[in-house]
């Protein structure tokens, strides 16, 4: 062989041995969306183990009163709640077409933006906080605390000491007056850097509907109930107080709306076992399933209030319990067990369209199960009330419901008007607009409480859909599967189909799965006027007025705006 041949064969075989190179990547490059989405997943992975952390050690210190540290759970998360997160958020909404993920990212965002100013805002909140549970007045050489202010005004016989104690406890209201307001302009501050012209654009974005129409709605809603509202009050301050509705003071209302004729039909240890047991009637028992656990525990440190608690939903779902008396306990329970009925029977998987979004929707079926507590069948059938008693009783809630639908009326139009106009007086438009609410005349104590009555970012925009809604609902059901509707397993089935989309659904959707053209008050102000026999009656149709604009799903972009833009981004999935 010639001895270059076995070379010339080994240069050959280590040819045919090496790899071809590989074809072209023909492939396009990911777009802007599919970065931004596989950001936005992970994003929500870790916000989501975050919560469920942080759930868990509320449930500790909530059941067993230990001294738990949430604040350490964003250790390592700085990166987390970042404003180029939000702005990630913001801008992969902005280039999605699906209205369903819009829906998510809508409430990914809106919780993202919450927790942002939730640390920003986190010394204000503590300093208040704190101020708020150390405060304490003195009268007759007595120390009281602040926060017993309204136990106190509750319990108190004599009208005369009823104003004396609200008298005493003004001048301590001023140190908390001075936090609170270097909060809000904080707030404001905050909101501006999340990309936001204003403090409404914010809020509307967080309660999912334009506040705007809304306040059309408060504003009718006060105009349509004046009358009856001042029938009603001038019989309960007469058979409560012995007063004429004219003479009473604020000082006067906690007492006003007392039930102290119904609180022996709820003894101690009773108000678990009759929850339980309307719920039996729809073939519904929390207690038997897997991914509820109910804590009965009777725990010298645990929390008195009940508490729902979703963990992570649907698979971890608790309520907390311990033993109370009284109308407001009972109250209490079942307004806990709608909110765990919703999480426990969730099919929805998306972390954000399960446990994520506007509250209203869950608060309706929260109020649903509180409403019972005015149904003069569950009364008579769980706790034995019926004639002159029951009515009294009735005369009583229903007469409270119509003075918290106004009072939350007046406290949207006040802070909108607040926010948007940077000259006006706080008090005075306070006293100007709540004295109207209210139909008490103000005193200067009143007007001081102007920072105490006001709310984060316009929380009444909830309470009202979610109390409309719930009404809405209970007439469907009474409808469909008569007066007692809790003892049709049929009406259990209804319930869980609706609880079954978590908060997939806005309220407006909620309202039309039932069969409603939309979120209407005329069924809760019906049922209302009824009962207290003052007929009510709103001339508008008021779906709009409570619905969001534009179509379902809509997103609400937040993007910077030019220093002293007007243009509020449009709202979001019409929760």
């Amino acid at each position: 062989m010639h001895p270059r041949i076995p070379l010339l064969l080994a240069v050959a075989c280590c040819l045919c041995a090496c790899h071809k190179a590989p074809p072209a990547d023909n492939r396009p490059p990911p777009t802007e969306e599919q970065l931004l989405t596989t950001d936005v997943r992970s994003l929500a992975s870790r916000a989501e183990t975050l919560l469920e952390a942080q759930h868990r050690l509320v449930w500790v210190f909530w059941t067993e009163g230990r001294h738990v540290d949430v604040s350490g759970t964003y250790a390592g998360q700085e990166d987390l709640f970042t404003l180029d997160n939000i702005r990630k958020l913001d801008r992969l909404r902005q280039l999605t077409q699906d209205p369903r993920e819009v829906r998510a990212l809508t409430a990914l965002h809106s919780h993202f933006a919450g927790e942002y100013l939730s640390h920003a805002l986190a010394e204000h909140n503590d300093a208040s906080a704190n101020l708020e549970a150390s405060l304490t007045f003195t009268l007759d050489g007595k120390e009281l605390r602040y926060r017993d202010l309204e136990r106190l005004l509750a319990n108190e016989r004599s009208g005369n000491r009823r104003k004396a104690l609200y008298a005493a406890a003004t001048p301590a209201l001023e140190r908390l007056n001075q936090t609170l307001r270097r909060k809000e302009e904080e707030a404001e501050k905050r909101v501006k850097e999340l990309g936001f012209p204003s403090y409404e654009a914010f809020g509307s974005e967080l309660r999912q509907a334009d506040l705007g129409k809304l306040s059309v709605l408060a504003e009718e809603i006060l105009q349509a109930t004046q009358a009856p509202y001042r029938v009603v009050m001038e019989r309960l301050a007469q058979r409560e107080l012995n007063l004429a509705f004219k003479d009473i003071t604020r000082a006067d209302i906690p007492r006003l709306f007392r039930s102290r004729e119904v609180e022996d039909a709820f003894p101690k240890g009773v108000s678990l076992k009759k929850a339980h047991e309307t719920l039996a009637g729809m073939k519904l028992d929390l207690s038997t399933q897997k991914n509820v656990e109910i804590d009965e525990r009777d725990l010298p440190k645990k929390n008195s209030r009940p508490l729902a608690l979703a963990v992570r939903v649907p698979e971890d779902v608790r309520v907390s319990f311990k033993p109370g008396s009284g109308v407001l306990h009972q109250a209490r329970v079942l307004h806990e067990f709608g909110h765990a009925l919703h999480a426990a029977f969730t099919a929805e998987t998306r972390f954000e369209l399960a446990r994520l979004g506007n509250p209203t929707v869950g608060e309706a079926y929260s109020s649903l199960f509180e409403d019972l507590l005015e149904d003069p069948v569950w009364l008579e059938e769980h706790a034995g009330l019926s004639g002159e008693e029951r009515a009294k009783y009735l005369a009583t809630s229903s007469a409270h419901k119509l003075y918290l639908i106004r009072h939350a009326a007046g406290r949207l139009l006040y802070q909108l008007e607040l926010h948007r106009r940077a000259d006006v007086d706080p008090r005075e438009l306070y006293r100007e607009i709540m004295s109207r609410t209210d139909d008490i005349p103000m005193t200067a104590e009143d007007t001081a409480r102007y920072l105490v009555d006001q709310e984060d970012f316009f929380q009444s925009a909830d309470s009202f859909r979610a109390w409309f809604l719930a009404g809405q609902i209970q007439a469907q059901l009474k409808a469909r599967f008569g007066p007692s509707w809790w003892h049709s397993p049929e009406a259990g089935e209804f319930l869980k189909t609706l609880w079954a989309k978590g908060n997939a659904l806005s309220a407006r959707e909620v309202a039309q799965a039932i069969g409603e053209p939309g979120i209407e008050p005329d069924v809760l102000l019906l049922r209302l006027g009824t009962t207290l026999q003052v007929p009510i009656r709103l001339d508008m149709k008021s779906e709009d007025a409570v619905s969001a604009p534009g179509p379902e799903g809509a997103p609400s972009v937040a993007t910077p705006q030019p220093e002293g833009s007007t243009n509020a981004p449009a709202a979001g999935p019409g929760q």
